[in-house]
């Protein structure tokens, strides 16, 4: 695991003995075991100062990039280098199927001159640098944000991702393999200018999230078949922010401004199942999805909380609900300019046990198989930024 953090020093530092890690965090009730797993402010050499986001490269490869002084640093087991990008990188996203990095870059902090670029052959021990997506380059690009489907047991190959444009109704087809554009889908038809998209094989869908409008009104979500590229409706009256399980098998929406969690279940023919609710006031900044230990083929689903010190834990299969608290005070939002998730949760993979979520000068190790909190790591300031790799 890798954790990025803004503070001078923290109290566990990266060795050559990865698997040492937990045994020096403190109150833990239940040892860790990993042959891959991080804790850095920065290789255990160099302290960070002031980071935006990461994610992992995968293979052994982790990154963290510095928004004001333009360069992405790639960390790696036994060697470190540095990639030169533009102005202001904030979203990294790592696609196995390609090998590839790509790349968000703002250009300063009102985002006024954003570009996406992509580093090939990411794992390998290459010279890297990046280059910027076809046609569109620094002078065109107005992209916002990018959306690439996530590799799974089921689903190992991606072809395409989508790009989503500044105020505009549509998302713009990318191939992965050239990245060069494919074609424009609009989404006119239905008043949306999207915000963050999921997708689940089962169906090959897509779900969009639609910005509020001038008057705060918010359009139900969005699908799009990945195959035809043609939009088949709206999701019922969901809205929010959508998140999908490994397995494809469960659509979660967050709805803030509701204070909802609305659970889907998608079968194995891609029916969309009608929703039951979750109702919460605990603001959720992020989920992530954790594989039952007392169910075949199940997942739940811990959500964190950008304003409250408790985690919501939910049975997907059945809606049980539990709260695990004791945890901190989240980094503010005002603090954490870089995107609206100012507590992240993140898990450790496929068949990972362990999930990181972080407060405002502390990280929180929790126990999937045991449903609570399992350590506290202490002294690490501002560590929204955190990357598993390998399995925990």
């Amino acid at each position: 695991m890798m954790v990025l953090s803004a503070a001078p020093k923290a109290s566990i530092k990266l060795n050559r003995h990865c698997q040492r890690l937990f045994g020096c965090v403190t109150r833990p009730s239940r040892q860790l075991r990993s042959l891959q797993m991080f804790l850095t402010p920065f290789a255990a050499c160099k302290p960070l100062r002031d980071l935006a986001a990461s994610e992992v490269l995968s293979h052994g490869l982790s990154g963290a990039h510095y928004p004001a002084v333009w360069r992405f640093s790639v960390i790696a087991l036994y060697y470190q280098l540095t990639v030169s990008t533009d102005p202001y990188p904030v979203k990294l996203h790592y696609d196995k199927s390609h090998d590839q990095v790509w790349l968000l870059s703002w250009g300063d902090m009102e985002k006024n001159f954003p570009t996406l670029q992509v580093i090939n052959q990411a794992s390998g021990r290459v010279s890297h640098h990046t280059v910027h997506t076809q046609p569109v380059g620094r002078r065109f690009d107005r992209v916002e944000d990018f959306f690439i489907p996530a590799s799974s047991l089921i689903a190992n190959h991606v072809r395409f991702g989508l790009i989503l444009h500044k105020n505009e109704p549509v998302l713009h087809k990318i191939n992965l393999e050239t990245t060069s554009y494919v074609k424009n889908i609009s989404l006119w038809e239905y008043n949306c200018i999207p915000s963050s998209v999921a997708y689940t094989h089962l169906g090959g869908y897509y779900f969009i999230n639609c910005k509020a409008d001038s008057t705060g009104a918010t359009q139900p979500q969005v699908i799009l078949d990945s195959v035809t590229d043609s939009v088949i409706g709206q999701n019922r009256d969901i809205t929010g922010t959508p998140y999908v399980s490994p397995d494809g098998r469960y659509l979660v929406t967050v709805d803030d401004g509701d204070g909802l969690m609305r659970i889907q279940r998608v079968s194995e023919r891609g029916e969309i199942q009608e929703p039951f609710d979750i109702h919460t006031n605990l603001h959720l900044s992020d989920l992530a999805f954790q594989r039952s230990f007392t169910e075949v083929h199940q997942y739940n689903v811990f959500g964190s909380s950008g304003r409250q010190t408790d985690v919501l834990f939910v049975e997907l299969s059945s809606g049980k609900v539990k709260m695990i608290k004791s945890l901190k005070e989240a980094t503010k939002s005002f603090d954490w300019p870089w995107s609206n998730k100012n507590r992240v949760m993140v898990g450790s993979g496929l068949f990972g046990q362990y999930l990181v979520t972080p407060s405002r000068e502390s990280v929180f190790i929790l126990d999937g198989r045991l449903n609570k909190l399992n350590c506290e790591i202490m002294d690490v300031l501002k560590g929204n930024v955190v990357v598993w790799v390998g399995d925990s």
